[in-house]
């Protein structure tokens, strides 16, 4: 009787351990998504027209390094190109929410962060600031 009770007790754990396997065959979305992909945007140069100043800086986002281009018309943001490595459905989705409301509130301040992308909200929102403080 003891040993039947030792054998139901190693079959019911060989049983619940064979049912947690592990599929490392399936490709897992969210591991995917850590090879980032860069926002393909058109070079274009970093010359100031008349008016304008034009300031740089970089970021930490969640993705890697984001590149921050800001261009300003005497003290009014007239253009904002970001370089960056994001995650496509997530921070890649935020930068642009991001960009739009940083030029409608001419600055950072009263920007929300991006739900789901704070990392990234943070990181741009500092690298806009430190460009628009670079802008000469």
């Amino acid at each position: 009787m003891k040993n039947l009770k030792s054998f139901a007790a190693i079959a019911a754990l060989a049983f619940t351990l064979s049912a947690c396997g592990n599929n490392a065959d399936d490709a897992n979305t969210e591991d995917t998504a850590t090879e980032t992909t860069t926002e393909e945007t058109e070079e274009e140069t970093t010359e100031a027209v008349e008016g304008e100043k034009v300031g740089e800086a970089t970021g930490q986002g969640y993705g890697g390094e984001m590149k921050v281009t800001v261009t300003m018309d005497g003290e009014t943001i007239k253009d904002i190109k970001v370089d960056h490595e994001e995650t496509e459905d997530v921070g890649g989705e935020a930068v642009p929410e991001l960009v739009d409301a940083i030029i409608a509130n001419n600055g950072t301040e009263g920007v929300d962060n991006v739900s789901g992308a704070t990392v990234t909200s943070e990181a741009l929102k500092a690298a806009v600031d430190e460009a628009i403080a670079n802008a000469q």
